[in-house]
């Protein structure tokens, strides 16, 4: 009988990178640069944190789908939020995939696709169409595809260069579709609805949403108050040093050593 999937980010999070083989080695400096590491640290987090406020702060400074971003922030403190979700099956294909995060509620799907930050990264040829057609052929009513990125668009894309976000969902997608035996209408539907279920957002961006959240986040209990605090710090702090803006893993903490 197989095992059921760890439910926790850090579970999650270990069995994505027992995959790695070899390559594990890579991540010997704690995983600087890792996209998994970093989008597992930074997601862990802003689960955590008063999902209005801080992951709602997000998507609404996204760029692209307006109302399917408000819609789905408004539901978000009884969403679940999972690391690494299992994979999904493009119906009709073999084509299995995984994106690296997943919000789900219950008429609103939410999948999260974050590139990390070492230079030059760029998206599979067809990956962002994978992940934009598992999406729409899922079973909730409002779909929204989240693009984390260091930098704003336009995106690497491998064998086509720099594009457009919504130009890089198209590369692929009408092999795709046509894999799925989706006719050419169906396919015509999906590419008009990228601008409406496709958002992006940088990595600055999520810093500064959370930056800002923690200032103004009413909060009298002084204990309350410094855990929001060092939560919010740890996702600020994680970016950094992903991005190699930061040279030590944790920051010195204040009032003598351990």
């Amino acid at each position: 009988m197989e095992s059921a999937s760890p439910a926790s980010v850090i579970g999650r999070l270990v069995d994505e990178l027992s995959w790695a083989g070899s390559s594990i080695r890579r991540l010997r400096n704690g995983g600087q640069g890792d996209e998994n590491v970093l989008t597992a640290e930074v997601m862990l987090l802003l689960s955590l944190l008063p999902r209005t406020a801080f992951l709602g702060g997000l998507l609404m400074a996204a760029h692209g789908a307006d109302k399917t971003r408000a819609l789905v922030t408004s539901g978000l403190e009884n969403a679940t939020v999972q690391m690494f979700p299992d994979e999904i099956t493009i119906p009709g294909t073999r084509i299995r995939v995984q994106p690296d995060a997943a919000i789900g509620q219950d008429n609103a799907a939410v999948l999260i696709e974050a590139k990390g930050t070492r230079k030059a990264a760029r998206f599979q040829k067809t990956q962002l169409a994978r992940e934009y057609l598992a999406l729409m052929t899922g079973p909730r009513e409002h779909k929204l595809l989240l693009i984390i990125m260091d930098t704003a668009p336009p995106v690497r894309i491998q064998s086509a260069g720099r594009l457009d976000l919504f130009d890089g969902v198209k590369v692929g997608l009408e092999e795709l579709c046509s894999a799925a035996a989706f006719s050419a209408d169906d396919g015509q539907r999906l590419s008009r609805a990228i601008p409406e279920t496709v958002c992006w957002i940088t990595s600055q961006e999520i810093q500064a949403v959370v930056a800002n959240a923690a200032a103004h986040y009413p909060c009298i209990d002084v204990s309350l108050a410094g855990t929001l605090r060092r939560l919010a710090e740890g996702v600020t702090h994680a970016i950094d040093w992903h991005s190699g803006r930061t040279e030590m893993a944790f920051p010195p903490q204040s009032g003598g050593q351990l």
